[in-house]
């Protein structure tokens, strides 16, 4: 029997999903949180989940920040976020932070459960409106050509308005370096000035 527990802050949709996978022979869903503080506390004295179905958007906790300490503390457990948002930020960081799948709220009944599934026997399994966001970033520069932890220190003041010599001040650096940095910033986004730097950064959630 494969243990699950639900994350997501609306009681109707967790009831939903208790109901729906209470007819699935080898699934059985043993909690139900409206929050990752209230998980965590039940983790650390309770037997764990082989799975966990996780909304990303959440008051004070979001299903990022939980995915990020799960995969941490409890590496074994699997992830399946389970979201209505398909968007380059919850998708990319989602995966970068070790969520074993990523699907959409509106799935059907069947599709849910043969993806539960799939996920718990070590496949990776991502809705294809997600895999096509996946796909997109991919082919932008910045994934591409990654920018240095500086570059990217550097990137964030050029953002605020900021001259050179007052990056240099910040960071306690030359002038010198910080035209450097710039000079491979602007390569690596692959833009001509700081507005298209700084407009390329919020677009993308660099800063």
């Amino acid at each position: 029997m494969n243990r699950i527990i639900l994350i997501d802050d609306h009681h109707i949709v967790r009831q939903g999903l208790e109901f729906l996978l209470s007819t699935v022979e080898d699934l059985e869903v043993i909690g139900g949180f409206s929050d990752g503080q209230s998980f965590f506390e039940y983790m650390e004295n309770h037997v764990h989940p082989d799975i966990v179905l996780l909304d990303l958007v959440m008051p004070e906790m979001n299903g990022i920040e939980i995915t990020d300490k799960m995969k941490q503390k409890y590496p074994n457990v699997k992830i399946l976020v389970l979201t209505s948002y398909v968007d380059d930020e919850h998708v990319i960081s989602a995966i970068d932070k070790g969520a074993d799948g990523y699907e959409m709220k509106d799935v059907e009944p069947d599709q849910l459960i043969k993806t539960i599934k799939n996920v718990l026997s070590g496949e990776k399994m991502i809705h294809p409106q997600a895999q096509h966001v996946i796909e997109a970033v991919s082919k932008k520069p910045h994934f591409t050509n990654k920018l240095s932890k500086r570059e990217s220190e550097v990137l964030t003041e050029m953002a605020k308005g900021k001259t050179n010599r007052e990056i240099a001040e910040t960071l306690f650096v030359s002038e010198k370096t910080i035209k450097t940095h710039v000079s491979h910033i602007f390569s690596k986004l692959q833009v001509t000035d700081r507005t298209q730097a700084a407009i390329y950064a919020m677009q993308n959630n660099l800063i």
